[in-house]
């Protein structure tokens, strides 16, 4: 039995699970939109980000199983392509240190400790920021881009992906509480650096 183009993420689920192996396509089209520029934001390479993406996907597929229903779709989605690109950096950062350039500890400008993995992921300009082709949005982008990665990812989760504030804590394994101080030290971090690149704020 084939499942209609408006079937819900659980349709698709216990459809796969059934043996309807091609129920996955429609989860692929209808997430990858999503999950791939926001793989693009956390690892700042558009060919890491789409080898993570056909990972995550073939992940997906050896652990639907295991995939508990009463959580919503994306935000298990989401977690294991988060897992995927932790690991790759984690990986790269070692790399690194293995040809005599280790990540040295760092702090950002409010005094937190930054781990090798933060600064890897941090190393370099957005590819939005390359493909830009509006001095204004090459302004915006290098303003999100210089962000610390824990700041671009819950501003990307919350306000592109949309997800509520608890679907982020529960993504990123993190209190409310703790997601919620990262937003508002994401976006008041984002303006001081927008303001630095000449940006003002509309009154």
């Amino acid at each position: 039995m084939s499942l209609p183009a408006t079937a819900t993420d659980a349709e698709l689920v216990a459809y796969i699970r059934r043996g309807g192996g091609e129920g996955i396509a429609p989860l692929v089209e209808r997430y990858s939109p999503r999950l791939y520029p926001y793989l693009v934001r956390l690892v700042n390479d558009t060919a890491l980000a789409e080898d993570i993406l056909q990972d995550t996907w073939l992940r997906v597929v050896e652990r639907l199983d295991g995939y508990d229903a009463r959580q919503p779709f994306v935000v298990w989605l989401f977690a294991i392509a988060r897992h995927r690109a932790i690991d790759t950096l984690r990986q790269r950062a070692r790399q690194a240190r293995g040809l005599g350039h280790p990540a040295e500890p760092a702090e950002n400008e409010e005094g937190e400790r930054l781990e090798p993995l933060e600064q890897v992921a941090a190393e370099g300009p957005s590819p939005l920021e390359r493909l830009a082709e509006r001095e204004l949005e090459q302004r915006v982008t290098a303003a999100f881009a210089s962000l610390p990665r824990h700041y671009r990812e819950v501003l990307t989760l919350r306000f592109q992906e949309e997800l509520r504030l608890d679907e982020v804590a529960r993504l990123l394994g993190l209190p409310l509480s703790t997601v919620k101080t990262r937003v508002q030290r994401g976006l008041i971090l984002l303006r001081q650096r927008a303001e630095g690149l000449g940006l003002q704020p509309h009154d």
